[in-house]
């Protein structure tokens, strides 16, 4: 007997469109039962007529910062994921991985997540406390211990965060890569993400550094937000550069969010004052993502009274234009990602709810862009209409395929019997987002269209809302 039947469904996923399937079965939490609307199906215990709506692979997220936050998971479970791959950009919520999981089942989670260990949280671990220092031999080496045991208790990678330690040198960057390389377990590929290192626009030096470290160690490289890390003609360069590498052989992947606009920390090297002036941006232009001046623009006195007295508040900085948005996805194999994070009500980035419903809206339905962005200015309406646009099955391919592919989630991205039941249900026609900026709009304002999400086959989302009490995400 059937656990559930969805009948009255539109399938497709990103291989193509289910024709003259329309019922799917789920037993035990894969997917046990595909047919036409007229045929008999086995027993079930339920049944959900979804009434036309469209079903699909649950979204894998490859690049958040949900790190066990139920609320963050709530927000992503909220954009039809069920898989996220969390400890991006250096940043591990703790170097024990035998504490960071068994948090992780002892409370249990909503959806899956594979967590990576971070290269940043290895430099405070082993002593590194100034950005700009370079770790000495006694240092590397144990941040490389480390490495092996977080790998040894399920971390999935290796993520580097290099704009937010500039002060690490090559040695140690290949070191430890080597080492993760080394590690591999399991199911996951030789994972090192890269946040790179922010240096001149006008060169690729941050890009080919990144690129190195897939031709020097073998790793599978994803590097992380590419619209967040380039712009202009620097974006361009850098999808030129990867797709050579690709074309090379090498195993580099990418992803990319929907917005220019980054949020980060305030008191990380990303937004240090000297940095901000070298790059040319405006302090002006500086949009406070949460804390006290939380959607309010900063002068430069306001922005050092933050950095000062409250470091882990989030700033907003949009150095970028809509057409980089364009750039980054006419690459062929660009997945999606948010970049989500925990955040208080009427604070943080639309991104943390709002990524995947605004991609499907833009990039699959031909809307427009929200040019009511971060910029302090009048909104950029010059690019706002996509110049190509995604089939569905493409959008698909890109939000759950393609991150199957890449984390070697063999059940997952697909709707086929045996296949991991992680299954999300679109009101195709109405779905979009509705989150803003703070200070524009409420970037927590929930998205329209998300019908239901199951997460291994359990239920979890439904009627616009999370089911309180489920659980039903595992470690990766």
């Amino acid at each position: 007997m059937l656990d559930y039947l969805i009948t009255n469904a539109k399938i497709a996923d990103g291989a193509g469109i289910k024709e003259n399937i329309s019922v799917l079965g789920i037993k035990n939490g894969s997917i046990a039962y595909l047919g036409a609307q007229n045929d008999v199906p086995p027993q079930t215990k339920q049944t959900l007529d979804v009434c036309g709506a469209l079903l699909t692979p649950g979204v894998i997220d490859v690049h958040a910062h949900s790190d066990s936050n139920i609320s963050c998971a709530e927000n992503l479970l909220a954009q039809g994921v069920t898989t996220c791959l969390s400890g991006n950009c250096g940043l591990s919520p703790q170097i024990d991985f035998t504490l960071c999981r068994s948090k992780f089942e002892e409370q249990g989670y909503p959806i899956n997540q594979a967590e990576q260990i971070g290269h940043s949280s290895l430099r405070l671990a082993v002593g590194v406390n100034n950005f700009y220092a370079a770790a000495n031999s006694a240092q590397i080496k144990a941040m490389q211990e480390l490495t092996r045991k977080a790998f040894d208790y399920g971390a999935a990678g290796l993520s580097f965060g290099l704009e937010y330690d500039p002060g690490s040198t090559k040695d140690e960057v290949i070191t430890l890569a080597k080492t993760a390389v080394s590690c591999c377990k399991n199911h996951f590929p030789p994972l090192v993400t890269i946040h790179a290192r922010n240096v001149d626009k006008s060169n690729d030096a941050s890009i080919l550094e990144a690129v190195n470290i897939a031709e020097e160690t073998g790793a599978r490289l994803i590097i992380s937000h590419l619209v967040y890390m380039w712009n202009g003609d620097g974006l361009k360069r850098t999808i030129d550069i990867i797709a050579a590498a690709r074309k090379r052989g090498l195993d580099v992947w990418a992803d990319s969010g929907m917005w220019t606009a980054y949020s980060t920390t305030c008191g990380s090297a990303v937004f240090d004052e000297q940095e901000f002036i070298r790059k040319g941006y405006d302090f002006n232009k500086v949009l406070a993502a949460t804390g006290k001046y939380a959607g309010k623009f900063l002068n430069l006195e306001q922005y050092r009274e933050i950095r000062n007295n409250s470091p882990k508040d989030c700033f907003i900085y949009d150095p970028g234009s809509a057409s980089d948005i364009w750039t980054a996805f006419s690459l062929e194999d660009v997945m999606v990602s948010t970049d989500a994070a925990p955040n208080k009500e009427g604070q943080g980035h639309p991104q943390n709810i709002a990524t995947f419903p605004y991609f499907f809206r833009v990039m699959a339905k031909g809307g427009a862009l929200n040019t009511n962005a971060a910029k302090n200015t009048e909104a950029d309406s010059s690019a706002a209409f996509a110049p190509y646009q995604f089939s569905i099955c493409e959008a698909l391919r890109r939000t759950s395929l393609l991150p199957a592919k890449a984390l070697n989630l063999t059940q997952k991205g697909l709707i086929k019997i045996g296949m991991d039941a992680d299954i999300a249900v679109f009101n195709w026609n109405e779905l979009c987002e509705k989150a803003s900026f703070p200070g524009i709009g409420d970037p927590n304002k929930p998205n329209i269209g998300v019908m239901h999400v199951f997460v291994n086959g359990v239920l979890s989302w439904t009627n616009q809302k999370r089911i309180k009490g489920v659980m039903a995400g595992k470690w990766l």
